[in-house]
């Protein structure tokens, strides 16, 4: 099956895609634009061939340094969309791929109503979470920090996992970690995680779920 983008349901303006086990999300953005989410290579392909219908893509987030694969072909293949990344991630991803980035200031300022980033404290890569506040449902992107399994495109997981580099490569202090994440789900309550590992996970318990996963964190 040809990889493609489908709309997230109860989430307005929201699309997933993937390829093998990573997954990728458009965001609408306030002036109608899409920012593409942690680009996955190859992905663009499908993007370009969605675009008449989805519309235009204005803005390209690299949600953290190790998600850098897929920026180049996707800067290449959509060269009016500005692109962004965090304080912390973004000496890394310019020195591994020679792209500059802009603050995420100005992403924040074009976001849509309902959607929020987050930069998780106790973390070492500068990843990004987004929020996403819809009429019909609470979601959260995320990077590395959670996981699922791989399903075929469109359908959904009941559970999450962690991603088993997580605690090594991504977290700096456990104790800041947790402490802010647990408050932060508790204050957002997601009941649909679009992880760039696996498939969407949908699940009345999300929220504890998240939280038992990262009150499971051990140093590393």
């Amino acid at each position: 099956m040809t990889p493609c983008f489908v709309p997230v349901p109860g989430l307005n303006g929201v699309f997933t895609g993937q390829l093998r086990k990573l997954s990728c999300t458009l965001l609408r953005l306030a002036d109608g634009g899409l920012c593409v989410y942690s680009p996955v290579a190859g992905l663009e392909k499908s993007l370009l061939a969605q675009q008449p219908d989805l519309g235009p893509v204005t803005a390209i987030l690299a949600p953290n340094h190790y998600h850098n694969k897929g920026l180049k072909a996707h800067v290449e293949a959509f060269p009016n969309a500005a692109l962004y990344a965090s304080t912390a991630a973004t000496p890394r991803l310019s020195q591994i791929t020679g792209l500059e980035f802009r603050p995420m200031e100005g992403l924040q300022a074009a976001l849509g109503a309902g959607q929020v980033f987050h930069e998780p404290h106790g973390l070492k890569t500068g990843e990004v979470w987004v929020q996403l506040n819809g009429s019909d449902a609470r979601a959260l992107i995320v990077t590395d920090a959670f996981a699922a399994a791989v399903r075929p495109q469109g359908e959904k997981n009941d559970r999450v996992t962690m991603l088993g580099t997580f605690p090594r490569y991504g977290v700096s202090d456990v104790a800041i970690y947790t402490a802010w994440a647990s408050e932060m789900l508790t204050a957002a309550a997601p009941t649909i995680l679009l992880p760039c590992h696996g498939a969407p996970v949908a699940a009345a318990d999300l929220t504890s779920q998240l939280i038992e996963q990262v009150n499971g964190l051990r140093a590393p």
